[in-house]
């Protein structure tokens, strides 16, 4: 052989040494690795980027896809969580203020409820020095009549 040819040789081996063992990322893009469609639906992008079939660079871009998608939902769910759940504490505040607002002893609710109990028991039970005039009448009033039916 001549010292051409063998220069020729000795140069794509080494090169051919180099793709193979020195640069891990064509290796990754060769290899053949096998990506769940859940994975790839989860992380909203496609399975296979460079060849027809995917591959171990492809499994580690949705990997890291992945990783990204649930820490941005994190951070989402994060700030509606606080929104919704802020804006919860102030309507719960503001419903226990108008619950202290309506049923204190001097709200109208509070107050209902003695007033209409004082008021029931003073139509019921007390009663005026006019209507113990008018019934002195009615009696009086009855009397008569009854003692002018007797005597007829």
């Amino acid at each position: 052989m001549s010292t051409k040819t063998q220069n020729i040789i000795a140069s794509a081996s080494i090169f051919l040494l180099l793709i193979i063992f020195g640069c891990a990322a064509f290796q990754e893009v060769l290899t053949p690795c096998y990506i769940p469609p859940e994975a790839v639906e989860y992380a909203d992008t496609n399975g296979a980027s460079i060849l027809p079939w995917t591959t171990l660079f492809d499994a580690k871009r949705v990997d890291m896809k992945i990783d990204f998608e649930h820490s941005l939902k994190q951070v989402s769910d994060k700030l509606k969580y606080d929104y919704l759940k802020g804006g919860m504490r102030f309507y719960i505040g503001a419903g226990e203020e108008t619950k202290a607002a309506l049923f204190s002893p001097t709200g109208p609710i509070g107050m209902l409820l003695p007033t209409s109990l004082a008021g029931t028991a003073a139509a019921l039970l007390v009663s005026k020095p006019s209507d113990k005039k008018k019934i002195k009448e009615l009696e009086g009033n009855a009397h008569k009549a009854n003692s002018a039916g007797n005597t007829t």
